[in-house]
Order: C-alpha cells, then sequence, then structure tokens
C-alpha cells in the first residue's frame, strides 16, 4: 500500500519536526517508509525545497495495542517549506 497525503505540514526553515501517522484505529500495517515531500516548491517558482526524513519509528500503545508511525523532517533551506506525507509498506 502505498500514500501520498497532501498538505501534510510545514516545517519552518532550517529546523526539524516530528509528525506522526496512524491507518483507521491504529491498525498495524507492518514495516512503513515514509518521507516528507517538498509540496509546490518549484511549482511557482518562489523557491527550491530540500527536506530531510530520518528517525523512522513505529510505537505501540499497550492497553490500546494501538500502532503509531512516527518520522522527523529536516528543513535544509532558508524558507518554510510546505509538504506531502509520502510513503509505502515493505513487501
Amino acid at each position: 500500500m502505498a500514500f501520498n497525503v497532501s498538505g501534510w505540514g510545514t516545517v519552518p526553515a532550517g529546523q526539524t519536526l516530528a509528525f506522526g501517522y496512524i491507518f483507521g484505529n491504529g491498525d498495524d500495517h507492518g514495516a512503513q517508509f515514509a518521507m516528507g515531500k517538498p509540496e509546490g516548491a518549484l511549482q511557482d517558482g518562489s523557491s527550491n525545497g530540500a527536506l530531510v526524513s530520518f528517525n523512522a519509528q513505529i510505537d505501540l500503545d499497550v492497553a490500546s495495542q494501538a500502532i503509531s508511525y512516527n518520522i522527523q523532517i529536516q528543513n535544509l533551506t532558508g524558507s518554510d517549506t510546505s509538504f506531502m506525507l509520502c510513503g509505502g509498506g515493505f513487501v
């Protein structure tokens, strides 16, 4: 299963933020890969986008058995960069 979710968030210039996501009610979809893809950076010609995604992790809430997926995204540019969350599972 692949996913591309437009408008997921914005990382301020030069900063790193953590983002999380779940499937359904915390359904376990196994190992997942996700990254922030700069969105609209080249479409309007105003700036380029450069994001680095790292520290992927899977968390389990023992009480509810819900799984959450988390990554950190670093903005390497001098301007705020909006992104779409892109990824999918390993087969």
